[in-house]
């Protein structure tokens, strides 16, 4: 979370700003209200106002006498004026939270106690509220310094200093103490750190801060972000700060071997560098081969031993050079723009990129080009308002002179008459000349903008009239894009994943400037962005996306990775197979529809998302509010979500929440949902939440349904696009124009259906197998460090590879021959050819060295005699029994199992795998799979046929 301070910039009187932030924390303007209307009237055919008219949703007051707020007004006023050497006594707070954060009113108030501990404001008069009217939830803070009963020396009642004057430092302090005891994510490279054991906070060792000739003022910085475009002030510190580290190097063997004045500006000139004095100081000075003239403070470099008066210790009174400047090229300095960061590894990746990265250039440019000609035109109309400035100036100089002509021509008439009419014909002139310069303004701006959305945009793509009069900034020229263009999509993304936990550190200087990477399979979808120092991976990745990101890496740097556990495993299982080119079924990242499922159905699937959700480390408002975004993009509207929300909690299935945080937390998901578009939406959940959505339909449906409108199967590269009626995820009834519709092919559908029922009936098997066998012996022979090791490599590499539902499954002519399980060490073999089940060994050798074999006796003798002539170390979970007659059934010839170990017990897998699931079967939930009976289960699996084909 981030906490600001904002300054009092319009220099009103106290009783006036009292009265506005008062006003405005309780019922702030509408700002968006214009947008948001056009926005929902043109793409809902039931809009109510309801939607965005709830603005603050908790509003509170401390240190009062009274609780209306208009009274509160008047005494915060009175206790203001009890103090008359303090000009401003009134500070104005404004804290705000990451996109899916939203507090509750318990938490809030937590909040504003910690900040008035490290305020020292316990005792002081605040209003506070908590709003949703912009794209982040913020609260709004306002304090009276001015001490309602403690007086000082002067008998005035004591103006407190917030912090002890140190307000910056203890706003730092509390938001490290609010992230430490809430859980909320904290902004990167924070200046403090909260110690739970101590309870203190303490500074930030790898804090990293800017020295002071690299600080820029706030108010540029702010203007700056609004137009997200570099100031004049941050270019030419940005170029400084490259030619600087520079000119260090050279400056300091110069030190060293200079013996006088002369020879010390010789040597310097003679690489374009002057050395002059500047007041009582000196600045060493270059010029250029583009033109710029650089000046840099001679304290800055060589521990300012180069500085006036240390250098005329060594050489006397300093002496002018006598030298001509030359230009310096640009390729004697640094050659990359990007600024060198120190021990760059272990920096944050919001640090190694420039704000300007995450810019759409085609959006960005057309605001760009559309502003410089709109400042033109306002520079021409300030002009020609100046010119009328200065003709009333004039006018008031020679009033008196023009008087003395009228009265001359006209000497009948009073001079109170001319005077009168003199006054009223100039003022005329005036309005005349303003209203003609405003009237060719607006009609300026009026073909400027529909220039500006003809080029840009098409009329579909604009939610309302553009018009470039009331665009002040980047932002401003966003809101008048549709939510449907797939632009503005693109560019809200892209300032959400500023952020991103998620990178892969490879330092690469030949990258000069940073790039966004796109899908390769959708041109259109950002999955990472990438600059000198590595890759930031995106929220939507998977690990086709992310093998796409590695493919942009320099092969021989070593690589490091940061970021979520989950991040961290899918890349892990990606290294491991690297060399092999994994695919992906659902690249369209379709999601199941889950609007027929009953409402105990949805109640269950909300409460193992959020549960999914706390898993990967999230805090329990941003659980909750990605639980009920996940389920809305598989089709369930507002009303069952808040019904959902509602029963989970009465259940005491969820986390507790009164009343008024249930309100909160819906109405944040009323804003996201129907201000973004549900593409946008979609974007922020990655591979494993998709997956986790399916094995929820999956668990969930009894039968899943498929369109019975489509009869066959079309099988392309992207089946989809032939497939228009087949729709998992149906329109969404409320908001019919921008839910958009997807499809998946049924032969996808099947393959999806087909992993999923395996690995849950091989773990049904494997839970019945340890039933039956309780715990097996741990194996006596372990591999020893004299034990020969096969040096030949397993061939993997003839296999696709396709990772789905958390296993590796590797095909072989379009057959799956084994796959891998992520959870565990197994390796499961579902081919009988004798050549599948040597590289599944294989395979097994080099991960984990012995080899625990579990199945039928007839796959154990084919495993044994494999190993024999490979030398490969195994041994089995149960001893192979020879004069056993080997079984014929069907169940002995299907699939087998390998199962890894080197010095653990691992599990043992059932003899046989499940049949082929076809869509006819009926599955029961996962939740009631524990009380099936053993007998059942070992009757549901006997059905097998003679091979298991996946339908590739």
């Amino acid at each position: 979370m981030i906490i600001k301070v904002i300054p009092n910039t319009l220099d009103t009187s106290v009783e006036t700003r009292i009265n506005g932030l008062s006003d405005y924390i309780h019922n702030p303007n509408q700002t968006r209200i214009d947008y948001l209307s056009d926005y929902i009237t043109q793409l809902h055919a039931s809009f109510s106002h309801e939607l965005i008219s709830e603005k603050c949703v908790y509003s509170n007051s401390r240190n009062f006498l009274d609780d209306n707020i208009e009274y509160q007004k008047i005494e915060m006023s009175q206790t203001a004026s009890l103090n008359t050497r303090v000009d401003d006594p009134i500070v104005h707070i404004v804290g705000s939270f990451k996109k899916f954060e939203v507090p509750t009113t318990q938490q809030l108030e937590e909040q504003i106690d910690i900040l008035s501990k490290h305020l020292k404001a316990d005792d002081l008069q605040m209003q506070y509220a908590l709003h949703m009217d912009t794209d982040n939830v913020h609260f709004h803070l306002i304090i009276n310094r001015i001490h309602p009963y403690r007086k000082n020396s002067h008998n005035e009642h004591q103006a407190v200093e917030l912090g002890d004057g140190w307000i910056l430092n203890a706003v730092h302090k509390a938001v490290a103490e609010i992230e430490a005891k809430q859980g909320w994510q904290s902004e990167p490279n924070p200046l403090f750190i909260y110690n739970t054991e101590t309870g203190e906070c303490e500074k930030n060792i790898n804090h990293i801060s800017k020295p002071d000739a690299l600080k820029i003022n706030a108010k540029i910085l702010d203007q700056e972000h609004r137009h997200q475009q570099k100031s004049r002030v941050s270019k030419e510190i940005s170029i400084a700060s490259n030619y600087q580290d520079d000119l260090e190097k050279i400056i300091q063997p110069i030190l060293k071997e200079a013996n006088s004045w002369q020879d010390w500006h010789q040597q310097l000139a003679g690489l374009g560098i002057l050395y002059e004095r500047k007041r009582n100081g000196s600045v060493f000075k270059i010029k250029t081969d583009d033109q710029q003239s650089l000046t840099f403070k001679a304290s800055l470099f060589c521990n300012k031993q180069v500085t006036l008066k240390n250098l005329e210790k060594r050489w006397g009174e300093f002496t002018p050079h006598h030298f001509d400047q030359i230009k310096i090229s640009k390729l004697k300095f640094n050659k990359t723009a990007q600024h060198k960061w120190h021990e760059s590894s272990t920096i944050s990746a919001y640090h190694l990129f420039q704000s300007e990265d995450f810019l759409v250039k085609e959006l960005h440019s057309a605001y760009l080009n559309m502003k410089s000609t709109k400042d033109l035109y306002s520079q021409r109309r300030r002009s020609k308002y100046q010119d009328i400035n200065f003709e009333n100036e004039i006018y008031k100089y020679n009033k008196s002179s023009f008087l003395k002509q009228y009265q001359k021509r006209f000497p009948e008439q009073p001079t109170d008459t001319i005077y009168t009419l003199l006054h009223y014909q100039h003022q005329a002139e005036q309005l005349t000349t303003r209203a003609e310069i405003r009237k060719v303004f607006l009609s300026q701006n009026q073909n400027l903008s529909q220039q500006t959305s003809e080029k840009l945009f098409d009329q579909n793509f604009l939610s309302r009239n553009f018009d470039s009069t009331q665009i002040t900034s980047y932002a401003d020229f966003l809101r008048f894009v549709s939510p449907t263009n797939p632009l503005l999509i693109q560019q809200q993304f892209l300032f959400d994943q500023r952020q991103s936990k998620n990178f892969i550190y490879q330092e690469d200087p030949d990258i000069k400037t940073a790039k966004i990477l796109f899908d390769s399979e959708d041109h259109k979808e950002p999955i990472g962005i990438q600059n000198r120092y590595g890759i930031l991976v995106f929220s939507n990745y998977s690990i086709t996306r992310l093998q796409q990101c590695l493919k942009n890496l320099h092969p021989e740097h070593e690589v490091s990775v940061r970021g979520s556990s989950d991040f961290k495993n899918l890349f892990k299982i990606l290294s491991q197979h690297k060399s092999n080119e994994i695919q992906d079924t659902n690249k369209s990242r379709t999601l199941p529809a889950l609007s027929e499922l009953s409402l105990e159905q949805l109640q269950i699937g909300f409460k193992q998302l959020y549960q999914h959700f706390k898993i990967t480390g999230e805090c329990q408002s941003t659980a909750l509010i990605k639980s009920g975004l996940l389920l809305n993009c598989c089709g369930i509207n507002m009303s069952q979500l808040t019904s959902i929300l509602a029963t989970c909690i009465q259940k005491h299935q969820l986390p507790q929440l009164n009343q008024d945080d249930q309100s909160i937390l819906i109405q944040r998901l009323h804003n996201l949902i129907y201000t973004q578009a549900s593409k946008l939406n979609k974007k922020y959940f990655n591979s494993n939440d998709i997956e986790q959505t399916w094995q929820l339909y999956f668990s969930l449906q009894h039968q899943p349904m498929i369109n019975e409108k489509c009869h066959t199967l079309v099988i392309t590269n992207d089946a989809s696009q032939h497939l228009k009626d087949l729709a998992l995820i149906p329109k969404n009834q409320v908001n019919k124009s921008y839910q958009q519709t997807e499809s998946l092919s049924e032969l996808d559908y099947l393959q999806m259906f087909e992993f999923y029922e395996y690995s849950r009936k091989a773990k049904l098997q494997k839970q019945q197998e340890l039933e039956r066998n309780n715990i097996f012996t741990r194996p006596k022979e372990t591999l020893k460090d004299s034990d020969p090791i096969l040096q030949s490599a397993s061939p993997i590499k003839k296999y696709r590879i396709e990772y789905r539902f958390g296993e590796t499954f590797y095909i072989d002519q379009e057959k799956v021959a084994f796959f891998e399980s992520k959870k565990s060490e197994n390796i499961t073999v579902l081919s009988q050819q004798r050549d599948h089940i040597h590289d599944a060994l294989l395979l097994a050798r080099d991960k984990f060295g012995v080899v625990l074999v579990s199945g039928t006796d007839d796959f154990k003798r084919q495993v044994q005699e494999i190993a024999h002539a490979t030398n490969i170390r195994i041994e089995f979970d149960h001893p192979l029994v020879i004069d056993r007659q080997v079984e014929s059934s069907a169940n002995d010839k299907i699939a087998h199992n390998i199962v890894h170990q080197i010095n653990e017990h691992k599990t043992v897998i059932p003899n046989s795998p499940p049949t082929s699931p076809t869509i006819k079967d009926q599955t029961a939930p996962i939740d009631k799979e524990k009380s099936i009976t053993l007998d059942e289960n070992s009757k549901s699996l006997n059905r097998t046929s003679d091979s298991y084909d996946f339908g590739f």
